[in-house]
């Protein structure tokens, strides 16, 4: 035997020794190693609905019942001006008056003219009584008579003209003063004395006291919520009032598209102010079946859509043996977002009454994943109702 053999044959007598004894050797576990075990997760079953509540806020102004801008009918020199802006005024007080000089001459002369037509229509009537009876004895002719009866109709055209004359310049006379046609506010002072002002020009903004009302514009689709006669809450400042809904106009507003619903408020004097801002919330029951779920509980699925992690028993995902009755599988179900609001959804998709989802962490779940059902904490009212892992309908054999 050469030397090159020898020394292969060494080689391979070193290798096969040792691939003994390692295989001989007794084997060992690291002393951390763990079995990974299923994670526990809340749940919930489906509790199925026919309709859900949208709660929406509109928002619009507070006004007067009543506002009015004041001036006078006949134009004229501005004489008085006895209230100034923000004064409070009661119906029937004075405002405002003009010179009224040149009218109370014309009344004087109106009245003149009254009299006369009145001496005249008396002489008048002895004069027909007179050509009357000198026609019966056949001394004047019937001419004459006729003359003295139209004479006297004329006198009584005449004093009708005055006195309508007369009438027409003491309502002019009254109509140049100013006076508040209902108890308000002056919130406008727009002349001051020595103005010559034009017929209808105006000198005064009045406000209706104590009857407020809030304007609010609704989408026609939400004005079916709205029932006149209820008492709703108007938020002003972020106090609410109650209020009235007294009308909704049969009409849509064009450049807002909404209807305005006309809210009586009942306020403190003082409290709340015309112009300011306004809002409502109005609540609309949708005919829909679907169920309530946490936000927290839904998870992005495919092509836009949502999902829950639905959790079934193994051998109904496997077809294993049966395991605890806490213990499950998850799967993703794909559910459609209906109505969402801070805190939870509502949701239609394939998920049945009684099924279990998990309400919180989906974060760190996947499909197919074994998970522990343990028990959750009392839903917000609406919302999904709880569920203890010992009560796990979905999971139940």
């Amino acid at each position: 035997m050469n030397r090159y053999a020898v020394l292969a044959l060494l080689a391979l007598c070193i290798v096969g020794g040792g691939i003994f004894f390692l295989t001989s050797a007794p084997q060992t576990v690291a002393p951390d190693a763990r079995v990974e075990q299923p994670l526990p997760v809340d749940v919930t079953s489906v509790q199925m609905v026919d309709s859900y509540t949208v709660t929406a806020r509109y928002a619009g102004r507070v006004t007067a019942r009543r506002s009015s801008n004041l001036g006078f009918e006949r134009g004229g020199l501005l004489a008085t001006v006895d209230v100034d802006q923000g004064a409070d005024v009661k119906a029937g007080d004075v405002l405002a008056k003009l010179d009224t000089r040149t009218l109370e001459a014309e009344l004087t002369q109106a009245r003149a003219n009254e009299g006369e037509a009145t001496a005249l229509l008396g002489l008048s009537d002895v004069t027909v009584e007179r050509q009357r009876q000198l026609l019966e004895r056949k001394n004047v002719s019937a001419q004459s008579y006729d003359e003295a009866r139209f004479n006297r109709e004329a006198v009584v055209s005449q004093l009708a003209g005055t006195a309508a004359r007369i009438q027409a310049l003491e309502v002019a006379l009254e109509l140049a003063s100013i006076r508040a046609p209902y108890d308000g506010q002056i919130v406008a002072r727009m002349a001051d004395e020595g103005t010559v002002v034009g017929p209808g020009e105006p000198i005064f903004k009045l406000l209706e006291n104590g009857a407020l009302e809030a304007h609010i514009g609704v989408p026609p689709i939400a004005v079916s919520a709205l029932t006149e006669g209820d008492v709703y809450q108007v938020d002003v400042r972020g106090q609410n009032y109650p209020a009235t809904l007294a009308q909704v106009l049969s009409e849509v507003d064009i450049a807002t598209r909404t209807v305005t619903a006309i809210f009586a408020v009942d306020a403190p004097a003082g409290a709340v102010r015309a112009g300011e801002l306004a809002r409502v919330d109005i609540s609309q029951t949708i005919a829909q079946t679907g169920f309530w779920v946490p936000i927290e509980a839904l998870t992005e699925g495919r092509r836009g859509l949502w999902a829950l992690f639905a959790v079934v028993p193994p051998e109904r995902a496997t077809g294993d043996a049966p395991a605890a009755d806490n213990l499950g599988m998850l799967e993703r179900r794909t559910v459609q977002l209906l109505h969402t609001d801070a805190s939870k959804a509502f949701v239609r998709g394939t998920l049945e009454p009684g099924d279990v989802y998990v309400v919180r962490g989906t974060h760190r779940l996947v499909p197919g994943q074994e998970v522990i059902v343990q028990q959750i904490k009392q839903q917000e009212p609406g919302g999904p109702q709880e569920l203890s892992s010992t009560a796990a309908p979905g999971l139940r054999r």
